[in-house]
């Protein structure tokens, strides 16, 4: 709710201004700075499209945690692939299905803002009546061994790292299995949920 209040909140400021950038544009224009007009342009859509919901699954509460998570990793400089088609309904409950992709997409992007190169990969789809997903993320060498135990890095160790023990119940309330590997720079979690 926080990641959605702050790209609302984003969305709302540029719009707000929006008629002085428009007043801008139109000096520039006038005044023929094309160059300086195109840079200003430039800014300002790269701004707008980070906001905008860019990824279609096929799935609508897929599509909402996606892209917000999507904003969030643009924002921080992540690169971020997606590789996802789903039917319109899942017989998973929203909340559940949020709440498994917000914390295996929160725990790859957690990661990378640690490290020089990142990059998250994110394959979701179903297959013999099961909701394959599949995180990846860019790790360093000094990542491996908490990833593996799963343990978090963060300070107060007692208040986090809850997201994967609500992964897993997800995953034993739907008859799935799930694998949690960190090897060859990367970290991979992978899920499988009975959907039928």
């Amino acid at each position: 709710m926080e990641e959605l209040r702050d790209i609302v909140t984003d969305y709302h400021q540029i719009r707000h201004d929006m008629k002085n950038h428009v007043v801008c544009m139109d000096r520039l224009l006038s005044q023929e700075k094309y160059g300086k007009l195109k840079e200003y342009f430039y800014s300002l859509s790269k701004e707008l499209y980070a906001l905008d919901n860019q990824i279609e699954t096929g799935n609508e509460i897929v599509n909402q945690v996606i892209n917000i998570k999507y904003a969030t990793a643009r924002r921080l400089g992540i690169p971020f692939e997606i590789e996802a088609v789903l039917p319109p309904q899942l017989a998973i409950p929203d909340h559940l299905l949020c709440s498994v992709l917000s914390n295996l997409l929160d725990n790859a992007i957690e990661a990378s803002e640690q490290i020089a190169d990142p990059a998250v990969f994110m394959k979701i789809h179903t297959v013999k009546g099961y909701l394959s997903v599949t995180v990846k993320n860019r790790i360093e060498p000094w990542q491996a061994e908490p990833a593996k135990s799963r343990r978090t890095t963060k300070e107060q160790p007692h208040l986090h790292g809850l997201g994967l023990s609500i992964v897993e119940d997800t995953v034993k309330k739907y008859n799935g299995i799930s694998s949690f590997e960190a090897e060859d720079g990367e970290y991979v979690a992978s899920i499988m949920l009975e959907i039928i």
